[in-house]
């Protein structure tokens, strides 16, 4: 009886393992950054910003330790770079008025996203409390922008264009 027993439970804990829960496995989602982000590039004839890429070797090309300071830290904190595996980001500032930023980061560590997240939107409301120095800036794009966490990705999106955009991200990621 003892043996039976064994192997009921034995059988029942391998179903419940491999999915005999009537659960449905959702499979991960994979994007490629560089190619989502340059697409909005050229679909929105971003023209004025830079691109920024984790798979460029070329010094100007990637972001190093201290555009990393300049764009989503300050003097005493920045993101850990080393949580992202991959990222491509379109960063717009030839206006001091108006901001276009595009990001799609694909984390090395999932378990910071919400952290990374946090440093995008200090970017952002950085820039609104500027705007008493700045009275022409464009606050309601800065207040409209995105800040998303899908699977191991995070992408944000700050612009005019911000809800189209935003679809157009969703769409890579099959939403």
């Amino acid at each position: 009886m003892k043996k039976i027993i064994a192997l009921v439970l034995s059988l029942s804990a391998l179903l419940v393992s491999c999915g005999g829960t009537g659960e449905t496995a959702q499979t991960p989602v994979t994007v490629n950054v560089d190619e989502t982000v340059n697409t909005i590039v050229t679909n929105y004839s971003l023209t004025d910003g830079f691109v920024f890429t984790s798979s460029s070797t070329e010094i100007g090309e990637y972001l190093d330790a201290d555009m990393i300071l300049g764009y989503y830290g300050d003097a005493v904190d920045v993101p850990d770079f080393t949580k992202i595996s991959e990222y491509c980001v379109y960063i717009d500032e030839s206006n001091a008025d108006v901001y276009t930023d595009v990001g799609i980061f694909k984390m090395a560590d999932p378990a910071y996203a919400e952290t990374f997240v946090q440093y995008l939107k200090v970017r952002v409301s950085d820039k609104i409390a500027e705007a008493d120095q700045y009275p022409t800036r464009d606050v309601p794009t800065l207040e409209a922008a995105v800040f998303e966490i899908t699977g191991d990705y995070v992408y944000y999106v700050v612009s005019t264009q911000v809800d189209a955009i935003t679809a157009d991200i969703e769409a890579a990621f099959g939403k």
